[in-house]
């Protein structure tokens, strides 16, 4: 299994995350993979959530 592809159920996941994380500045939700906890990063007009596992899941969006 190629653990750099995401399945559409992780990227929900991560989405999800993402939301809780913008209204709540917190979230619960837990990686799918490890069941390690998820973090969130924020740079100017890009964010980051990833698990805190190294090499695990993340996405990273970009935007105006």
């Amino acid at each position: 299994m190629d653990f750099s592809v995401i399945t559409e159920e992780e990227f929900d996941l991560l989405l999800d995350a993402s939301e809780d994380f913008g209204r709540f500045g917190k979230t619960d939700r837990k990686c799918s993979r490890c069941g390690n906890d998820l973090d969130y990063y924020r740079n100017g007009s890009s964010s980051q959530t990833k698990c805190k596992t190294a090499d695990c899941l993340e996405i990273t969006s970009r935007g105006i």
